[in-house]
């Protein structure tokens, strides 16, 4: 861990900035969906469509966490049904 002060206005601030070794796997905590998901919808927007449904994919993926598999079952579910398979 490593501390970098920093002084606004007349309160002093320390930044810390925490950093894991490559072999240490990051469990996350709680998470809050509704905020999570924001990225995959803001994604969405982009102009250009695949990389839209790309980005909001990997965006949704993240926000469903541990339960990501039952996204993709989801998304090729509804994939197949468009294509007609």
């Amino acid at each position: 861990m490593s501390a970098a002060p920093a002084d606004i206005g007349h309160v002093p601030v320390t930044a810390v900035l925490l950093t894991h070794p490559a072999n240490t796997p990051h469990v996350p905590g709680l998470i809050s969906q509704p905020h999570f998901a924001l990225p995959a919808v803001l994604a969405a927007a982009e102009p250009t469509p695949l990389k839209a449904a790309l980005d909001a994919v990997w965006h949704a993926l993240h926000t469903y966490g541990e339960h990501y598999p039952d996204l993709l079952e989801e998304i090729r579910s509804v994939c197949a049904e468009r294509a007609g398979t």
